[in-house]
């Protein structure tokens, strides 16, 4: 059986969100519009509550499928989900797969990405026995080529139309973790 949780202190707690939390996480998505839609075409205004049911029972239905691993960060004082990191686009044939994450506005800033970022990777390079992680940034979103950095992940360029945004192909920024760089 696989983690639901994949850290805890006594601030933060990392783990699977439930459909019941979909009020929550709606209210983390609707606090980081303008920052989080810089870089991710989801998250608008338009984003409801149904979106976010939909977005949770998907992401149960593809963990017991092992197909995606979606996980909330809460703050465990106030309950608030303060944001996201899930590995999803999984190769098992050669294993590897996508790393994404964003952490609600009022929040950033204080390592928590890069603390998320580090325990999804250990729980991919253990549980699931990946042995690649790609974090795609991006050109322009500095703040998320920062986490990947502090995470120890290596940069391996700048990919040309890598992204589409709205649309629009788009460069980004690819970064690779392995087990041995935690």
């Amino acid at each position: 059986m696989m983690s639901r949780q994949i850290y805890q202190d006594e601030e933060i707690e990392i783990r699977v969100a439930t459909e019941l939390e979909a009020i929550i996480h709606l209210a983390a998505v609707k606090a980081s519009v303008k920052e989080i839609g810089a870089w991710e075409s989801w998250c608008t205004d338009k984003y409801l509550l149904e979106d976010s049911h939909k977005y949770l029972a998907d992401s149960e239905q593809k963990r017991h499928r092992g197909v995606e691993f979606n996980f909330c960060l809460f703050e465990r004082a106030s309950g608030y989900l303060i944001g996201s990191v899930g590995i999803n686009r999984i190769n098992p044939e050669y294993k590897f797969a996508n790393l994404g994450y964003w952490i609600r506005t009022g929040y950033t800033g204080r390592g928590l990405a890069t603390l998320a970022v580090r325990a999804t990777a250990r729980f991919a390079f253990t549980e699931l026995e990946l042995t690649r992680l790609e974090i795609v940034a991006m050109d322009g979103n500095d703040r998320s080529r920062r986490v990947a950095e502090k995470a120890g992940a290596t940069s391996e360029g700048l990919h040309r139309n890598r992204l589409y945004y709205h649309g629009q192909p788009r460069d980004a920024w690819m970064y690779s973790l392995i087990p041995g760089d935690l």
